[in-house]
């Protein structure tokens, strides 16, 4: 039964369905009129398709000049994603339920997963708003879904009472799948109303796409007796079935008609123009309103299932004549205008991805942006990015602050860098409500990767095209790998400063002795190398100095080996201070130490003296010991030349090291 309901100057279509369950009302609170609109939210995977498209641009041409504006929560994931992958975008519904919603309406067919629309249904009844959910029966929801069967049923009427077809064929989409089960049904009830019986060899299979309705098209014109009418279960197999009989010399419609179900728009662009079934958007939407508006004002509503009629448009592919002579020239126009779009658009898309690619600071994807959105100066545009991805991010709740990297309005950006909470969506959300603010449509996008969730990007339009929602989700989606690109820049550099602080760890373990943190035997010999290689130093006088500290093991046996440690830290402080000025030194192991110096003429300083100068700062700076810290010291210069020999300096300044020791070691005192 259709019930055609008037309220006011509103009509529409729509069939009441009787369910089982206990009708749920609600009931709104009054509000005065304003200059500020409420928020009708919708949500759903993709909003930019055409099915979707219809839907908004319908619902906004009937909220121009109320009380409403339209804001899409657009989730980036395919319809058929896993609950793994939607539950990135629970952030996209935690942002849709801080809003002051008017009513939520959930494009239930393009959410695959049962759970997400299930989250999305309770999230937004909390709020005590009407939630609509088209094409899919939620508990609690005021359902609405078109009525396939019945739409389907009146085209096959049109070609077999007003076409005069003898003999139909059906064009069905996948086997067992319910929506061609059902325009399956409503074919052979259309046939036995007209007394017609089916010829089941008509009935083929095209699973909604190309390549099987291509056979399908195939196996129809290899037939003897062909048929006069191919009824398709979609557009998209009915326009390849038309190019297939062109392309075999069967004229459409003279010899044969075909029809299908949709009402896309690339099948109004065929030729010839393909006869159709649309959904009836008008009248859903007048009917979401309507509840809306009896909500508002405090009026009881049921939340009864509603079927809404699909509407055939009959059109040239069927011989009828087109319903507006005009339509194909006009879309020509704005498609021609898409493709213009859709070019610049790469290449300031691609140009965002380049000058990312070797950025690591965040800040800079604001001005990555600026450039970005330059070319659509009459949109609105937004960008927030949460704080915790900043580097010293301010004190609060960083999950649930936001900073603005982007803000374009009135054909010029505003200023950036402002903190804000998440609730909030966008500060200057209370000027965007207005009626005069000249946005009507706002979509929301994450910006995020496949793993991650960065912040979101706000869209706002007048009236928008197809290709400027399009253009949201690309926008959104190159955003969020730029600034991805960004962040992982940022982990690589700061990696890449531990890999260099942990190399100079490495190198510096490598070279220096782990006591005393003066070089090591290798550390000696790589630095004296590059002494002696310096073209500064030729002709310079390199000396030296083996120097071995006096009775370690008489520290150690009667002291302890800390004291040892002790002596043998002192002894190289001494001798660090000693090279300092124009030398290096190093701990060979044990007690055993080098010093290198270079001087313009040749050092003339005797054992003794060395001794002294060790001692004096040994003295200057250890605590007072019950045990003296001396060394024993040997000493070799030659100029620097391609004659020099380091290993016979080394030799000669140990034997004279050895020759000191043994001098003194009658002499010694213990």
């Amino acid at each position: 039964m259709v019930f055609v309901a008037i309220r006011g100057n509103r009509q529409y279509n729509i069939k009441w369905v009787s369910t089982q369950k206990t009708s749920l009302f609600l009931r709104g609170k009054v509000k005065s009129m304003s200059d500020t609109r409420e928020i009708i939210a919708i949500i759903g995977c993709r909003v930019y398709e055409e099915k979707e498209y219809a839907f908004i641009t319908e619902l906004l041409r009937q909220c121009e000049g109320s009380d409403y504006m339209v804001a899409a929560f657009n989730m980036s994931v395919d319809p058929m994603s896993t609950m793994d992958e939607f539950q990135y975008e629970m952030r996209l519904v935690g942002l849709m339920e801080k809003l002051d919603c008017a009513a939520v309406v959930i494009l239930g067919e393009t959410i695959n997963d049962d759970t997400m629309r299930d989250i999305v249904c309770r999230t937004m009844l909390k709020k005590g708003v009407p939630v609509f959910s088209l094409e899919r029966k939620m508990e609690g929801c005021i359902c609405i879904a078109m009525d396939y069967g019945s739409g389907f049923k009146n085209m096959v009427l049109h070609v077999l009472k007003d076409h005069h077809v003898k003999r139909p064929a059906m064009l069905a989409g996948i086997k067992g799948n319910h929506f061609s089960e059902t325009r399956i049904q409503a074919f052979r009830e259309a046939m036995a109303e007209c007394g017609m019986t089916f010829d089941e060899e008509l009935l083929m299979y095209g699973d909604f796409w190309e390549v099987p309705a291509k056979r399908a098209a195939q196996e129809y014109l290899s037939m003897e007796n062909r048929p006069d009418a191919i009824i398709c279960a979609n557009d998209t197999m009915a326009i390849v079935t038309c190019r297939e009989f062109a392309a075999a010399g069967v004229k459409v419609p003279q010899d044969v008609i075909v029809t299908g179900f949709d009402g896309i728009i690339s099948g109004r662009l065929n030729f010839p123009a393909i006869s159709s079934v649309a959904p009836d958007y008008e009248s859903e939407c007048k009917l979401i309103l309507d509840i809306v508006n009896r909500h508002r004002n405090g009026e009881e509503i049921d939340t009864e299932d509603k079927l809404i009629e699909f509407k055939v448009v009959p059109n040239l592919s069927c011989g009828c004549p087109p319903p507006d002579e005009n339509t194909a020239e006009r879309m020509a126009n704005v498609l021609a205008e898409s493709s213009t779009d859709q070019k610049w658009h790469v290449y300031s898309m691609n140009r965002l991805l380049f000058e990312a690619t070797d950025k690591d600071e965040l800040y800079t994807a604001a001005y990555i942006l600026k450039d970005a959105v330059g070319m659509w100066p009459q949109f609105y545009h937004y960008a927030g990015i949460y704080t915790d991805y900043l580097e010293g991010e301010p004190e609060g709740d960083p999950g649930n602050r936001c900073v603005s990297i982007l803000s374009f309005k009135d054909g010029e950006h505003k200023p950036i860098g402002s903190f804000y909470d998440e609730a909030e969506l966008v500060p200057d959300l209370p000027e965007l409500k207005k009626k005069d603010s000249g946005i009507n449509l706002m979509i929301i996008r994450l910006l995020r990767t496949s793993s991650e969730v960065y912040g979101y990007i706000i869209e706002g339009f007048k009236k928008p095209l197809e290709r400027d929602m399009r253009r949201c989700e690309e926008l959104g989606m190159f955003v969020g790998t730029g600034i991805n690109i960004i962040l992982k820049n940022r982990k690589l550099t700061w990696l890449n400063a531990k890999l260099k602080d942990a190399n100079e760890v490495m190198e510096r373990a490598s070279t220096r002795d782990f006591l005393t943190q003066i070089y090591n035997r290798r550390g000696f010999y790589d630095a004296l190398n590059g002494l002696i290689t310096d073209e500064a130093n030729h002709g310079r006088v390199l000396t030296i100095f083996s120097i071995d500290m006096d009775r370690l093991k008489y520290i150690n046996d009667n002291f302890g080996h800390l004291e040892g440690d002790y002596a043998i830290c002192a002894l190289a402080d001494a001798v660090k201070e000693f090279a300092s000025e124009n030398g290096i030194c190093a701990r060979f192991g044990g007690d055993e130490f080098a010093c290198a110096m270079i001087t313009i003429g040749e050092l003339t300083i005797e054992a003794e003296e060395v001794r002294n100068r060790l001692l004096t700062r040994i003295c200057s700076q250890a605590k007072p010991k019950p045990y003296k810290i001396t060394a024993s010291v040997g000493s070799c210069g030659q100029i620097i030349g391609a004659d020099l020999d380091i290993d016979r300096m080394m030799s000669e300044a140990d034997r004279k090291m050895y020759a000191d020791k043994e001098e003194r070691r009658m002499t010694r005192e213990d």
